[in-house]
């Protein structure tokens, strides 16, 4: 047994409290002179040694309720040695849905242990125990509970997605040996279509082992395509099944640029690159150039730039800022206020080439970012083996795998049992 709060068990030395007050209550009886004992019963020997006994018992149950309450304090749990299999092995739940990939663990025999390389790596119960996940897994996340099993060594069959790496490689204890099984296909996916006017633009992710790509393209709705009831959905007939996208209304993008005359220059560099991201995106960007002594309305812009060298104005939507910095790598950086960037340097015809001023605006304004969520999901790019592997780093000495039982619930009734025993002998007591 171990406690984990083991400084908790000070508090034992409470118990002299009762064993302290039943020795004061021992003390000389007090004397009162009568005229004559004559009408006084005798006491009896019997009843006297009962309330002896009864003084014994409640000082006992009392210490074992102060016993109880400071253990329970100090959370004890109970260890107990178990048996570590030889082999666990952890499987992607998309391979639990290949039959031809499962039969050879029926092969190997009905006692292999196989857990699904999922948050808290449960025990497969077969294929109708799969439902279907959103994204991809955290495999190194899993690591930490994969510590955990009570297994010699661990055997993990994964697709190896390039999307479920996140983070630095960790280190474990335990042997881990991961396998990545190409299933090689590639799929395609409609996403999401955007409606501009009276025209719909259906994009399409496609994946493969190799890489992750967006196609689009317009479309007419007819047969193969259909608007919902309530015009917000967009449904596939001929996808095989029937699938439905979102329809999101793209609306120009208006920008606001605030400027000194002395910046005139840097404003002409911007509104040429925001002409080139129009034709890029095929999407209209319509631009408003202010002197900096005007006011900005709440709803001037999706984004306002403020290039002059007065103070930042406070605006609600998306706001880029002339802020100098030498020291800075890029032309445009991300302030540590929500929403807000700084434009570093000013713009020059090398700077605004080198420095990539028409991409860093594309970051600002964060063109398609319901699409780049969407493509996440069905990103199916794959990693080597080697990329995957966990850094194995043996124990010095090998550890016992213990199992942890919670013994506080039995304590908690075994507590109110003798709280009850103790008012009960308390009642005969005073009788």
């Amino acid at each position: 047994m171990s406690f984990a709060h083991p400084s908790y068990l000070w508090a034992l030395l409470g118990l002299l409290v009762p064993i302290a007050i039943h020795l004061w209550s021992k003390k000389e009886a007090k004397t009162i002179k009568i005229g004559s004992v004559q009408l006084l019963s005798e006491s009896k020997p019997k009843q006297s040694s009962s309330i002896q006994l009864n003084e014994l018992w409640l000082l006992l149950l009392r210490m074992c309720i102060i016993t109880l309450v400071v253990v329970l304090m100090a959370k004890p749990q109970w260890h107990a040695k178990i048996s570590n299999s030889k082999v666990t092995y952890v499987v992607e739940p998309e391979l639990v849905q290949n039959a031809d990939f499962m039969s050879q663990f029926v092969e190997k025999g009905n006692n292999q242990e196989i857990r699904l390389l999922q948050k808290g790596l449960p025990l497969s119960e077969g294929e109708e125990q799969v439902t279907k996940l959103d994204a991809v897994q955290d495999y190194w996340a899993l690591v930490s509970e994969m510590e955990g099993l009570p297994t010699d060594s661990i055997v993990v069959f994964t697709n190896g997605f390039a999307s479920g790496l996140k983070g630095a490689r960790p280190e474990t204890k335990q042997n881990i040996n991961w396998i990545v099984i190409d299933s090689a296909l590639s799929k395609e996916t409609p996403l999401l279509a955007y409606k501009r006017e009276s025209e719909l633009q259906l994009y399409t992710g496609w994946s493969s082992a190799d890489e992750t790509k967006v196609s689009s393209r317009k479309i007419t709705l007819g047969e193969d395509f259909t608007l919902s009831s309530g015009g917000d959905s967009l449904v596939i007939s001929k996808h095989k099944p029937v699938k439905k996208v979102p329809v999101i209304v793209q609306n120009p993008i208006e920008i606001a640029i605030f400027y000194a005359d002395s910046l005139q220059q840097d404003k002409r560099y911007i509104e040429a690159s925001l002409k080139a991201l129009s034709i890029y995106l095929d999407r209209e960007i319509n631009v408003i150039s202010k002197l900096d002594n005007e006011e900005i309305s709440k709803n001037e812009a999706d984004v306002v730039i403020w290039l002059s060298n007065r103070l930042q104005p406070e605006a609600a939507q998306k706001l880029l800022v002339l802020r100098e910095d030498a020291m800075a790598q890029s032309i445009i950086v991300t302030a540590e206020e929500d929403a807000v960037f700084y434009l570093t340097k000013r713009i020059t015809s090398e700077n605004a080439v080198s420095k990539r001023l028409t991409e860093k605006l594309l970051d600002v304004l964060e063109v398609n970012s319901e699409l780049q969520k969407l493509l996440i999901h069905v990103d199916k790019r794959l990693v080597a083996a080697s990329e995957i592997q966990t850094n194995y780093v043996a124990a010095k000495s090998k550890e016992k795998q213990l199992a942890s039982f919670n013994v506080n619930p039995y304590l908690w009734v075994v507590l109110l049992v003798l709280s009850l025993v103790e008012r009960f002998v308390a009642y005969k007591r005073k009788q």
